[in-house]
């Protein structure tokens, strides 16, 4: 069976998701705060990946 991958929409959404979560982690003065929300998104990324 073929797997339908994302539309330019969905694509871009995400992408948008990603870029916010980025700049929030690049606005903490706490650069424990910073590690813990980018092992968030790297988390998210490595499943996303695994799906």
């Amino acid at each position: 069976m073929e797997e339908m991958g994302m539309t330019d929409l969905q694509f871009k959404s995400w992408l948008k998701q990603l870029i916010r979560g980025l700049e929030s982690a690049k606005a903490e003065s706490d650069k424990k705060e910073t590690d813990k929300k980018l092992d968030v998104l790297l988390k998210d990324l490595k499943e996303d990946l695994q799906s």
